[in-house]
């Protein structure tokens, strides 16, 4: 009886340690590639991405304009404001229509493969700083100016149209658009989570700490939120925290992408990768990201980007 206890206890140390190794395994097996200004990158200061449907991808620097990067071969093509963008100091980006839409501090720059065309204004709103967000069907994109004389506007394809609550003056401070099937979720900057629901203006924050909000997204048909206190999810009429792991957890989330079910997170502390039917996986400078806090990040077919202010990283499953 004395030996099959050890035997049993053994074999229950022995599966333990192969579960460890394989766990290991898992979250080191990722093929990690950084791109900085010494490999093509116009800057290493990257501040916004997108991936376009056939796997590059747009990185928008904080001050010489915008790449595109494809992953398989490294090749970069760039461009700056002598060709065309309204500013080298990139805001965000946003596909939509086969254009490639960038906003930047001083208007929004949209490229349709040849030339760039500006737009500085629409209405009251000047656009400065521009936050862009594209809906997944493809009908409609939103921008927020981030500014004095700003606000939030929708583009349907055809013309602008203010957002701000029917005339409420509102959402100048928004740092991300999400679209759930009730309508679309704003994260205000300065910490207020809006959803605008037909022609009223919704504020959902039962459960978020006083604290800014940086980024929001819709994955698994519920709102998410990544904020200076962590990362929260709404669920049941509240905003509770998601769990991350160990060292992550409760630190600021500045950015979030969904493709496939999975919740690309950009954290103070490097990128997690949520859903999907796995455990989360974590990276961090230790598994060969640029340091520095990730404050972009765009989920491709296999691969996630992550910007930061030293570099963009390409980590491949």
């Amino acid at each position: 009886m004395g030996n099959m206890k050890r035997t049993g206890t053994a074999t229950r140390i022995l599966a333990l340690a192969a579960w460890v190794c394989l766990s290991a395994l898992r979250a080191g097996a990722a093929d990690v590639k950084v791109y900085t200004s010494v490999n093509g990158l116009p800057s290493d200061w990257v501040t916004a991405l997108a991936v376009a449907q056939d796997g590059k991808v747009w990185a928008g620097t904080g001050n010489a304009g915008v790449a595109l990067l494809d992953p398989e071969t490294g090749r970069v093509s760039a461009y700056r404001a002598k060709d065309g963008l309204p500013s080298d100091e990139v805001t965000s980006i946003a596909l939509f229509s086969g254009k490639v839409y960038v906003g930047t501090a001083d208007g929004i720059g949209i490229f349709d493969g040849s030339r760039w065309e500006t737009i500085r204004k629409s209405g009251t709103v000047t656009f400065r700083n521009v936050r862009l967000a594209a809906s997944p069907d493809g009908k409609e994109r939103w921008a927020s100016s981030v500014y004095l004389s700003g606000g939030t506007v929708r583009f349907d394809g055809k013309e602008w149209k203010f957002m701000g609550g029917e005339g409420r003056g509102l959402f100048n401070e928004i740092e991300g658009f999400a679209f759930l099937p009730e309508g679309v979720l704003m994260g205000s900057g300065q910490g207020t989570a809006y959803l605008h629901k037909g022609i009223d203006v919704i504020p959902m924050t039962d459960g978020l700490p006083p604290t800014n909000i940086f980024s929001v997204a819709a994955w698994k048909g519920n709102a998410v939120a990544g904020t200076a206190a962590g990362l929260f999810e709404r669920s049941a009429g509240k905003w509770v925290p998601v769990a991350l792991p160990a060292g992550m957890a409760g630190k600021p989330v500045f950015a979030l992408s969904v493709r496939d079910g999975v919740l690309a997170v950009g954290s103070q502390e490097g990128v997690v990768l949520l859903g999907g039917g796995k455990s989360p996986l974590a990276f961090t400078q230790a598994d060969g990201l640029p340091p520095g806090k990730v404050t972009a990040i765009a989920a491709g077919d296999g691969f996630v980007a992550a910007g930061t202010a030293r570099g963009l990283a390409v980590i491949k499953e």
